[in-house]
């Protein structure tokens, strides 16, 4: 199984897993936390848009929920110890190439993966749901990898969508260039990536800015203007409005909250995997 790359939120008995090779490009992490070592205890996090979706698992003695979850804005989320839950974050556009779900079509609060899958994928998620109660939290990460890479076999790559998604992701592209080069017109790139990954083109790369510069924030000696100027934005008041319409804090705000973090490992350990 994919190795354990830290050990934060200890609060939470959080533990994060890299994906293994045969679902790099499709799942960015693997995370857990709770357990039957894990004090009761909740928390509250952030969590920001940037086209990923996730799937997760609440798992209870003798019964386990699963729900598709496709933020396409800040939400603020509870979660508990007091089950264990295990989650896959998947990249952008990876929700509709693996279970042919568009991210558009779901309820921002999440939907029940039984009702949301069909057919034979159906049957094996529920075989899944049925074997993860009698496994410890390492088996069944394992498990759910497992499952995952099963699905992988035949996933095709769809619209080329992971070359729209590098292009967005570089500042300087425009949608326009990006629509050119793929050889494809403006409307017809807004409406695959739409379809895929629930974003269109313009926001995509907008919630793509706001994660590089929440990035830097983190970095005290940069200016906001320098900041703003390396995400893509005209200048530091245009940067100033995006933010704080997607993050609900200005720039400012948002460094002095987490550069009081700075030496709060726990804390930077959270706004890794949940702030995302």
């Amino acid at each position: 199984m994919s190795k354990i790359l830290y050990q934060g939120l200890s609060h939470l008995g959080f533990r994060r897993f890299n994906p293994r090779a045969e679902l790099i490009g499709l799942v960015d992490c693997f995370w857990a936390i709770g357990g039957i070592d894990t004090t009761p205890f909740c928390s509250t996090e952030k969590l920001y848009p940037d086209g990923g979706c996730s799937l997760t698992f609440v798992i209870e003695p003798n019964h386990t929920s699963a729900k598709f979850e496709c933020n396409r804005r800040l939400q603020v989320q509870q979660f508990s110890t007091c089950n264990l839950t295990i989650s896959a974050r998947f990249t952008p556009g990876s929700l509709f190439m693996l279970f042919g779900l568009s991210p558009a079509q779901l309820p921002e609060h999440g939907v029940d993966g039984t009702i949301a899958l069909t057919g034979k994928t159906k049957l094996s998620f529920q075989r899944l749901l049925d074997r993860l109660p009698y496994l410890g939290l390492t088996s069944a990460v394992a498990e759910f990898e497992l499952w995952l890479i099963e699905l992988s076999l035949n996933v095709a790559q769809p619209f080329r969508l992971q070359i729209a998604l590098v292009l967005l992701g570089k500042s300087e592209q425009t949608v326009l260039s990006v629509a050119t080069t793929l050889g494809v017109s403006r409307r017809t790139l807004e409406r695959q990536m739409t379809l895929q990954t629930g974003f269109n083109p313009a926001y995509f790369q907008q919630c793509q800015r706001i994660k590089k510069a929440r990035g830097k924030l983190c970095n005290p000696s940069l200016q906001l203007a320098n900041i703003a100027l390396a995400c893509g934005f005209y200048d530091q008041s245009h940067f100033n409005h995006a933010f704080r319409d997607c993050v609900n804090e200005t720039p400012a705000n948002y460094r002095l909250r987490k550069l009081s973090q700075i030496y709060n490992t726990d804390s930077n350990a959270a706004a890794t995997i949940f702030s995302i």
